[in-house]
């Protein structure tokens, strides 16, 4: 039988860094000594005081369906720690809907506001699943570069000439995947003044937000005039609590556009998971330690990538935030594919090429050092083989 498969279906691309995470794992399931730098998974164990307030949870019978929007326990929570962190104020009732992982939350935005033709604007290189989520109901993704030896900063000049009638949106996401630029705040006072002039929907991906280094500082788009309004802010429990397989992720917006995301989520998902929201709530209420420490790794890891791989025939952008490093391959005169199949030849090394990330990765690998000290320092030894 031949099936006519939907053309939203059609306009998804396959996830490059999930297919090379589980290529990964086939190669080591098949005897061979392969290191994975694929998948943006911290290596860390959920913290115990999550994984305790979750078996609580499930002891006192908190396995049902909750609230559409979340349980109102954690979208307190939520309100509190965006009011704590940047005197963001969001009504817990109305202004907050918790999802199941964040690529929901970037889903449901789009969803709320694209129509097919509607033009969405991204920084580039970016995110895999950013185009997928506008091609999937009709949207047109529209990428703006920006360069390593410029920091990877935003050009006022290069964003406005990619601007359009059709344009609808703009997202950003600081600390960047995949290169771990954070923006400044002058960088996003700019992006919020053409918003606001244009009357354009910011998503501000902030998923990364407390994995940062050095001097760097998380700025929020939210707080600028004109900008509470056309803001979504998506954060979620992935990345810096370590939560990946919990699928917990949160919105945060101006209460007309959480009541329209509600009604995706009541379709889509219905409610995400009452023991993993729980979980949420320990994961905001309780002792930050475990925060402060992985991203301490984080940043001796970002120390130890950037220093190897600059002393390689390859070379690194060195990360702000986040746990990834931007590698440029330019030098072995390959294409980023290409690239990748090499470096597992030679080095043993898995890697996701960059022109997953948009035109502007070209050239360029991806590696995540979201794994063990030993296995990084595998992989650069391993580049010797280069």
């Amino acid at each position: 039988m031949e099936y006519s498969f939907s053309s939203a279906s059609k306009n998804v691309r396959s996830s490059a860094t999930v297919s090379l995470a589980e290529k990964a794992k086939a190669l080591k399931d098949a005897g061979e000594d392969v290191i994975d730098l694929t998948i943006g998974e911290p290596d860390f164990p959920t913290p115990p005081h999550i994984i305790e307030a979750a078996h609580r949870a499930m002891i006192k019978g908190h396995t049902k369906y909750t609230n559409s929007r979340g349980i109102p326990e954690l979208r307190k929570a939520i309100s509190q720690k965006l009011e704590h962190d940047y005197g963001l104020h969001y009504t817990a009732a109305h202004e907050v809907v918790v999802t199941p992982g964040g690529k929901q939350g970037i889903l449901y935005s789009v969803m709320a506001f694209i129509n097919p033709g509607d033009e969405v604007v991204c920084i580039e290189p970016c995110w895999v699943g950013y185009e997928s989520c506008i091609s999937y109901v009709g949207g047109v993704y529209v990428g703006v570069e920006t360069l390593p030896e410029e920091g990877y900063n935003v050009d006022e000049r290069k964003l406005r000439e990619k601007i359009t009638s059709r344009t609808k949106m703009i997202i950003i996401n600081s600390p960047s995947n995949p290169t771990g630029k954070v923006l400044t705040q002058t960088e996003i006072e700019m992006i919020a003044r053409i918003c606001v002039e244009k009357n354009l929907i910011l998503i501000s991906d902030d998923i990364y937000e407390k994995i940062i280094f050095d001097q760097y500082r998380f700025f929020s788009a939210a707080t600028l005039p004109g900008m509470r309004e056309r803001t979504i802010i998506l954060n979620g429990f992935s990345k810096a609590y370590s939560m990946t397989g919990w699928r917990l992720a949160y919105l945060a917006a101006d209460k007309r556009i959480i009541n329209e995301i509600n009604k995706l989520q009541q379709m889509a998902a219905t409610c995400p998971s009452s023991v993993s929201q729980w979980a949420g709530v320990e994961a905001l209420n309780g002792l930050q330690y475990n925060v402060k420490k992985m991203t301490a790794a984080y940043q001796i890891r970002r120390d130890l990538v950037h220093h190897g791989f600059n002393n390689s025939k390859l070379s690194c952008f060195k990360a702000q935030g986040a746990f990834y490093g931007f590698v440029n391959i330019k030098k072995l005169g390959m294409t980023s594919d290409q690239a990748c199949e090499y470096l597992l030849e030679k080095s043993k090394i898995v890697t996701v090429p960059g022109n997953a990330f948009g035109k502007a990765g070209e050239g360029y690998v991806r590696i995540s050092f979201g794994t063990s000290d030993k296995n990084l320092k595998k992989a650069i030894k391993n580049l010797e083989n280069l």
